[in-house]
């Protein structure tokens, strides 16, 4: 599942992020055409889970100047300009760029595209000290293999009393090491049962895994696992404080063995986080 020439992993953990990024941004510019066109401006995933609760914690508001984390082919940024930010949104993969570029044909005076990685201390600080009212970053960090330099950063360049609003897969219950399963049985009165959840065969210690994520991609990508601790732990050493959290889930359950069928677990978790001091 992990390229040993590019990575070095110990209890789990990528030590190595430097060398290992090049791989990860290679493996989205060979998709990231095919996601753009299948994603469009939001799956119903991002719809229904990810959206609506990023909308909440979020609490846009005209003018402000927002920073798209890992904006991909810049829907989310669309969405936000459209809605009277400003946005300066950033990916590290110049494909995606190039989509969101290409789709981008209302609001071209509220968003500026960048290409820019997250890991980069330089890069990041370059954007600006103090000068953002809010970030957001959807359903990044697990894709990344380091969240450190980001979080460091984030806390400068936020204005005081800004916020980070990011989305993420739940940590507990949406990792490489989780299985969705349907099990036929019988009910107290002996009809047939078909029972659907996860099984959790690990949280603690789970090692940075290719997986897919869309149907019919033409190749995997990783995912770097990350307990609730570990999520936390850079931000929280950063002087950022936990303001909202919000889990997500699909209300309408669907037959089939995805997301949809488990009503009762949340794929996605949705935090807004505050800087608390400098």
């Amino acid at each position: 599942m992990t390229n040993s020439s590019l990575l070095t992993v110990t209890g789990g953990h990528v030590t190595d992020s430097t060398r290992f990024n090049q791989e990860v941004r290679e493996l989205w510019d060979q998709k990231a055409t095919f996601w753009s066109e299948r994603y469009g401006e939001g799956n119903e995933f991002h719809k229904t889970l990810i959206e609506p609760s990023v909308e909440r914690l979020l609490q846009l508001k005209p003018d402000e100047m927002v920073l798209d984390i890992g904006t991909g082919n810049g829907a989310f940024a669309r969405w936000m300009a459209a809605r009277g930010a400003r946005v300066l949104a950033f990916d590290f993969s110049t494909v995606f760029l190039e989509q969101a570029r290409k789709r981008t044909t209302e609001h071209t005076d509220r968003i500026e595209y960048l290409t820019i990685d997250a890991t980069d201390e330089a890069q990041l600080l370059a954007l600006g000290i103090g000068r953002f009212d809010a970030a957001v970053s959807n359903m990044v960090l697990m894709d990344m293999a380091s969240i450190e330099t980001l979080a460091g950063c984030l806390a400068k360049l936020l204005k005081p009393d800004g916020r980070f609003v990011f989305s993420i897969q739940h940590p507990c219950f949406n990792s490489n090491a989780v299985d969705i399963f349907g099990e036929v049985g019988n009910d107290a009165e002996g009809k047939v049962k078909i029972t659907r959840g996860v099984r959790v065969r690990g949280y603690m210690d789970v090692p940075p895994g290719k997986g897919g994520g869309m149907p019919g991609e033409p190749n995997p990508h990783y995912y770097f696992h990350r307990p609730l601790h570990e999520l936390f732990a850079p931000f929280f050493a950063a002087g950022f404080a936990i303001d909202g959290l919000e889990e997500r889930s699909f209300t309408e359950e669907t037959e089939s063995l995805d997301w949809g069928s488990i009503g009762q677990i949340p794929p996605v978790l949705t935090v807004r986080m505050v800087p608390v001091r400098r």
